[in-house]
C-alpha cells in the first residue's frame, strides 16, 4: 500500500464505495474510539503542559471532533509538543500533514516510514511517517527558517497504521461490510530544529532529533492504549 498501485486501489475502492453507500444507505454507527483520549503528564525526563486549540484549527470541523493536545519539555530545555485529533461520525475530522502542511507555507523535504521501538506492550513496535518540513522566515522573524521533524500515525479501534491509503481501505471494508465507521484518531508528534548552518552538524542534530523522537514516542504509544484495544496484539 505504500506505492503508487496501492493510491489506484484506494481510489476504486472510494468510486466504488460512493455507489455502493448510495444503495445500501447511510453508516449505523461509529465505532468507540481505540485510544484514551488524555497524553500523559509526565514520562521520563518529560514534562507536559497542556495547550490550547485555536479557533482556527477547529473551524470547518465537524462539531463532535475532539482534541488533545501537550508540549513536552525536559531540564535541557528540549521541546516536544505532541497533539490528538479524534474524528467523530464525520472522518472529514482528520487531515494528513501532507495535505495541511503546504497550505499553511511549509515545504515537505523528507517523507519516509521508520519502526519504533516500543517500551512496553505486546506490541514490540510501531511503524509512524516520518515528515522532514521547512518553513520560511516568519514577518519580523529575522531571515532564518524552521525545520521541523513531524512524526504521526493514525488508531482506530483494533487498528494502527502509519497509511493514509491503508486508514482509508479499512475505513472504506468497516462502512460497507459492517455499517460501521472508525473513530480515527490522529497522533502526531513533532520537533523543531534548532538552525545551523555547518552540513555535518547539521545532519548530526537531525539524527539526534530523530532518535529523540522515537524514543519518546516509544514511551507514548503505551500509555494511549485503551485497556480493552486489541490493536497493538
Amino acid at each position: 500500500m505504500k506505492s503508487w498501485q496501492g493510491f489506484v486501489v484506494v481510489l476504486a475502492l472510494i468510486g466504488a464505495t460512493m455507489g455502493l453507500t448510495a444503495m445500501v444507505g447511510e453508516v449505523k454507527s461509529a465505532t468507540d474510539p481505540g485510544i484514551v483520549m488524555s497524553l500523559p503528564t509526565r514520562m521520563g525526563e518529560w514534562v507536559g503542559e497542556r495547550q490550547a486549540v485555536s479557533d482556527v484549527e477547529q473551524q470547518g470541523l465537524p462539531r463532535d471532533t475532539e482534541f488533545e493536545r501537550k508540549r513536552y519539555f525536559n531540564a535541557a530545555g528540549e521541546e516536544i509538543y505532541c497533539s490528538i485529533v479524534m474524528a467523530g461520525k464525520d472522518t472529514r475530522s482528520i487531515h494528513r500533514p501532507e495535505i495541511c502542511l503546504p497550505s499553511q507555507g511549509w515545504s515537505i523535504l523528507d517523507s519516509r516510514y521508520e519502526d519504533v521501538p516500543l517500551a512496553k506492550g505486546a506490541r514490540r513496535s510501531l511503524e509512524v511517517r516520518a515528515l522532514k518540513a521547512y518553513h520560511p522566515p516568519y514577518a519580523g522573524g529575522g531571515d532564518t527558517g524552521v525545520e521541523r521533524l513531524n512524526y504521526y500515525w493514525f488508531v482506530g479501534k483494533d487498528r494502527v497504521t502509519a497509511s493514509h491509503w491503508l486508514r482509508a481501505a479499512w475505513n472504506i471494508f468497516d462502512r460497507l461490510a459492517h455499517s460501521v465507521n472508525h473513530r480515527w484518531a490522529y497522533i502526531t508528534v513533532l520537533a523543531n530544529l534548532p538552525p545551523v548552518r555547518d552540513a555535518a552538524r547539521k545532519r548530526e542534530i537531525e539524527e539526534r532529533g530523530r532518535s529523540r523522537l522515537r524514543e519518546f514516542i516509544g514511551m507514548l504509544y503505551p500509555e494511549l492504549q485503551h485497556p480493552d484495544a486489541t490493536a497493538d496484539k
